[in-house]
């Protein structure tokens, strides 16, 4: 099989570059690299030159392939208009062309801010789509425009995957390089809000058993480790890993917004867009819970890794990177 991949230069979608690369599976991967290799760098793989605006780019990058992983994506920006272009926009430009290509598989990766927060039970495939942030509106729109443009000649899997951790990732890692100075800023009172996790490893798996779908149409689908975690369950076990008691600062929900807003103005000065904004602060104060039994079902979907395997993995290689 020959696949081609985007966003295989970020963190999830080096791990599944690295995965596809080593399977006796896949005789060719593609990955579109718009500059710096990064995660690929040494690596087995076919680079093509360019970007997701690249209308001939993608044409002749996808030519002959079976499978489509569309990973790449924008999480943070300072409007919608730039979510919109990388996430939605992008999007399209890559479906419309695989489909006059002839691609059969497309697996995208989505997110559960698509559908946004949880209300006391974990949300399903069936509810309504309600994003609180723009990146989760873009993310509805991208999915939106899957299923406006999706002819009867493709199958395509949507996964949305919740809080996403591991090796590589930069954003999460902060609550870790946190508990490592023995200092945890926790929103809310530890127990709540609750929300789902999931290990990388676990969301190129899911990805992967994506690809066995064949059936035409678009389907979407959960993925989670499968528990709903608190943070003082997350912070227990990242103690527990660094061999480090960490003192919990709780942090009311009504004084994030305004922690945001300053760290936000701060970071402006030095053109930073900050991990900490207020479009971010958003999504902190609720809770993020969902179900991936569909995925279980109809995918053969199973997590493989619990928070305290996935949190010792992760730490262990930050550490062993010289991040913590």
């Amino acid at each position: 099989m020959k696949a081609f991949v985007t966003g295989g230069t970020g963190f999830i979608g080096s791990h599944l570059a690295d995965h596809l690369i080593e399977s006796n599976k896949y005789s060719e991967v593609r990955c579109l690299i718009r500059s710096n290799e990064k995660w690929l760098k040494g690596k087995h793989f076919k680079r093509i030159n360019g970007d997701l605006d690249d209308l001939a780019v993608l044409k002749k990058a996808v030519e002959g392939v079976d499978v489509i992983f569309h990973i790449a994506g924008r999480v943070k920006a300072p409007t919608y208009a730039d979510l919109a272009h990388a996430n939605v926009e992008a999007t399209e430009n890559l479906l419309r062309i695989a489909q006059k290509e002839g691609v059969p598989k497309i697996v995208v990766l989505s997110s559960l801010a698509a559908v946004g927060p949880s209300k006391n039970e974990p949300i399903s495939e069936d509810a309504p789509m309600n994003p609180i942030s723009n990146y989760g509106k873009s993310k509805k729109q991208m999915e939106l425009v899957i299923h406006d443009i999706a002819n009867e000649e493709t199958s395509i899997t949507i996964l949305r995957p919740p809080a996403v951790y591991g090796p590589r990732e930069d954003q999460i890692y902060s609550f870790f390089k946190m508990a490592d100075k023995r200092i945890c800023p926790i929103i809310g009172d530890g127990k709540r809000p609750r929300i789902s996790m999931i290990y990388v490893g676990d969301v190129v798996n899911g990805i992967l058993d994506a690809v066995k779908q064949q059936e035409k149409g678009v389907f979407t689908y959960f993925i989670s480790d499968d528990n709903i975690h608190t943070w003082d369950e997350i912070r227990g076990t990242t103690a527990k890993v660094l061999g480090k008691k960490s003192v919990p600062i709780y942090i009311k929900p009504k004084f994030v917004k305004n922690i945001a807003k300053t760290v936000e103005k701060a970071a402006s000065f030095f053109g930073i867009y900050p991990v900490l904004n207020r479009e971010k602060a958003k999504e902190l104060i609720l809770e993020w819970t969902c179900s991936s039994e569909k995925a279980k079902n109809e995918l053969g979907f199973h997590p493989e890794y619990s928070l305290g395997e996935g949190i010792s993995r992760t730490i262990h290689w930050y550490q062993r990177h010289h991040w913590l």
